[in-house]
């Protein structure tokens, strides 16, 4: 994750009226926020030039000016899940892809995450989601951390989940069952080496990684 993003901020400022001609004749107005060309993108990520064309095009259509507040991340993610509530969820991706965690994301940020969700390896996506299971950002997990995403889940999924409304209890009990396997030394945390391992043998797991992969 950090390997995709090493240059992205340091090579792009938020400069109004900056020029990028590569994507600049995607865009009939001037943006607030001018992305860095192509060629700097597509050494930061694993898309082609036409894949970032493509990309940046649905980017604007949502974020005309250029980038994307928390709140209007919130009301994006929360139309793919219309019969439950994203709030939470949609939060913590958002500050995943705040890098520089200035309250906005930008369009580079936005698509070094796709890139690697997409195109990275293993290994980077387990540390993606282990960064948004570790939401104060201490490097171990708690079952209490684990059971706060996972009620996220369900109340982002509502009527969707199958069985429908589960309540509380059983996620705990559900969480405490997974949380003693990632557990290999029983020591009530869960570090990134036991996380990792866990999701590499468990084979469950390991296809559930899969649905990140796509191509455009």
């Amino acid at each position: 994750m950090h390997a995709l993003s090493v240059s992205v901020k340091s090579a792009v400022r938020k400069i109004p009226g900056r020029k990028n001609p590569d994507l600049d004749e995607l865009d009939l107005q001037a943006p607030r926020y001018v992305p860095a060309s192509l060629d700097i993108l597509t050494k930061t990520t694993r898309f082609s030039r036409r894949e970032i064309q493509l990309i940046y095009r649905s980017f604007k259509q949502e974020c005309p000016t250029g980038i994307v507040t928390a709140e209007k991340f919130r009301e994006l993610y929360s139309q793919f899940f219309p019969l439950g509530d994203a709030s939470y969820f949609a939060r913590q991706i958002f500050q995943l892809m705040d890098q520089d965690m200035d309250g906005s994301v930008t369009f580079e940020e936005y698509l070094v995450v796709m890139s690697m969700l997409s195109r990275g390896s293993l290994d980077e996506k387990v540390q993606w989601v282990f960064n948004l299971y570790d939401s104060n950002g201490e490097g171990q997990l708690t079952a209490e951390k684990l059971t706060d995403v996972a009620v996220s889940v369900y109340e982002m999924l509502g009527s969707y989940t199958d069985p429908p409304w589960i309540n509380e209890t059983t996620i705990k009990d559900h969480v405490a069952r997974v949380f003693s396997k990632m557990d290999t030394n029983q020591d009530g945390i869960v570090t990134f080496t036991e996380f990792k391992e866990f999701c590499i043998t468990d084979e469950g797991v390991r296809r559930n990684f899969g649905v990140f992969d796509s191509s455009l």
